[in-house]
């Protein structure tokens, strides 16, 4: 019996080491870059970015996702200063705020949920292609807090949000294709 704790907890310190180890290779940052070509021009594009208002329409932090948010905008409509809060069971609460915006090539903003301290840095690029598409890069960068449990949690941030953002640009595409869809019919 003696020797299967001894075992045991060589087995547990040889464990703690190794998830300690790995947590020096995690990056210190959480960094979600996502792209997609959209068959329209930016000036089509940057609307749907630029005014918070329209975020849920494309967003994956959406009704859909969780039926309970709701919503609150402050500021100026659109562009530099445009505020957006939400606040929902799934989602939690959190404030995003446009911080510069340049129509029709690119929108900066921070993002920080309630009762954290971290402000991720968000910003859209839209870069027009002669054929008439755009590329639209997506990037967010969260800094992690310096300590292993959070290190590890930041793994999982990362896959999750890089999904988020993903789903988001499908959506904007989805939205952009479907309005170019419906005023050619008319």
């Amino acid at each position: 019996m003696k020797l299967l704790l001894k075992i045991c907890a060589v087995l547990l310190a040889i464990l703690a080491v190794g998830v300690i180890g790995v947590s020096y290779k995690l990056p210190r940052e959480a960094v979600v870059k996502q792209s997609i070509v959209i068959n329209a021009a930016p000036e089509k594009i940057f609307p749907l970015l630029n005014n918070p208002t329209e975020w849920k329409r494309w967003s994956a932090w959406n009704t859909t996702y969780d039926p309970t948010l709701i919503y609150m905008y402050g500021g100026p409509l659109s562009g530099e200063g445009a505020r957006q809060s939400w606040s929902g069971d799934k989602t939690g609460t959190w404030q995003m705020v446009f911080t510069t915006s340049t129509a029709p090539d690119s929108l900066s903003y921070d993002l920080k949920q309630q009762g954290q301290t971290i402000v991720t840095k968000g910003a859209f690029t839209l870069q027009k292609y002669e054929n008439g598409t755009t590329l639209v890069t997506w990037l967010q960068k969260t800094p992690l807090e310096d300590n292993i449990l959070a290190l590890y949690k930041g793994v999982w941030f990362n896959y999750k949000t890089q999904n988020e953002v993903q789903q988001g640009l499908s959506n904007l595409n989805a939205l952009i294709t479907d309005t170019k869809h419906n005023t050619a019919k008319k």
